[in-house]
């Protein structure tokens, strides 16, 4: 048995479109977003602007008419916004199965973060020290599976920055969308006490319960619904990466700011630049103000309180 893997390298802003455009076909709905440059450099600016989509299909899912229309979507995308050829690639599956490992290697984010892939043993001086790791840091060992959330992406990268500079010991986290857990298990790992985490992939889910599981955190549940499964409100922390296109209406009609504790911190990251306007936007109209801003490349994230909130300069 084979699988096909189908690429298109495009931007932050491209990449969002295609991912979508891609999701139908995908085994599992998985959309795998690799940010190209060496993610082992802490600079932002050793990251590209590239990002390469990748789905995988199953060899019985594989066929000339599906490949034809994937090539035509991507040819229609093309014409409101430049996009290169897909590329089709047949992997064995014990390739597909690592496909996604080759360029994924420990990294520091912020001071005190790293990030450990679980297929690597922690402590081995040319995959740790030598790149920066530290006794004291804060150790993510993931699995990120086909779920989003490798921590190389400047979308989660912000978050793990203002979740490194805002949870203290005991803060009650909601993690809307959470994929691979890795926003989750850091809170809880920066003292959080407890934590929620939910999504709408079934993939996602498993993977986040087996990371959590492997990082030792018992205090995260983690299950699959969207926002309006939360029963709960008065988080102290709620971080949502995902898209500007849900994030917008979460605002607006999900009445994503009322999770939000009244000294509370809203994070929002999956913004790319030209999106930031309309997003600052939706946070004024639900009642929030935003007083911190994160960017790297083209993306933004935000960090808001609610306005009847009296900590404006704790953040700034």
């Amino acid at each position: 048995m084979y699988w096909l893997e189908v690429s298109v390298v495009t931007d932050g802003e491209g990449a969002e479109a295609v991912a979508e455009a891609l999701r139908p076909f995908a085994h599992n709905d998985g959309v795998v977003l690799e940010q190209r440059g060496d993610e082992s450099n802490p600079n932002p600016d050793a990251l590209e602007t590239a990002v390469s989509v990748k789905i995988y299909i199953p060899e019985e899912e594989d066929s000339p008419a599906v490949r034809r229309r994937i090539r035509e979507i991507i040819y229609h995308l093309g014409r409101l916004y430049p996009l290169p050829e897909p590329q089709f690639c047949q992997l064995k599956e014990e390739d597909w199965a690592n496909a996604w490992k080759e360029n994924y290697h420990p990294f520091r984010v912020g001071n005190r973060i790293w990030i450990q892939p679980s297929w690597i043993e922690l402590g081995v001086p040319d995959t740790a020290v030598a790149n920066g790791w530290q006794p004291d840091d804060i150790v993510l060992v993931l699995d990120p599976g086909m779920a989003f959330g490798t921590g190389s992406h400047p979308t989660t990268q912000m978050c793990l920055l203002a979740l490194e500079e805002l949870v203290q010991p005991g803060m009650r986290l909601l993690d809307v969308g959470t994929g691979s857990g890795i926003l989750a298990i850091a809170a809880a790992k920066l003292g959080a006490g407890k934590l929620l985490g939910v999504d709408t992939d079934a993939q996602a889910v498993k993977t986040a319960v087996v990371n959590a599981a492997q990082n030792n955190v018992s205090q995260i549940q983690i299950r699959q619904g969207a926002l309006d499964s939360v029963t709960k409100q008065g988080w102290d922390i709620v971080v949502v990466n995902i898209l500007a296109r849900v994030i917008i209406p979460l605002l607006e009609t999900g009445h994503l700011l009322e999770y939000v504790a009244a000294d509370g911190y809203l994070i929002l990251s999956g913004i790319i630049a030209e999106q930031a306007g309309a997003v600052e936007t939706a946070v004024t109209s639900a009642g929030g103000q935003i007083v911190k801003n994160l960017t790297m490349g083209d993306w933004i994230a935000f960090v808001a309180v609610p306005v009847s909130a009296n900590q404006f300069g704790d953040a700034q």
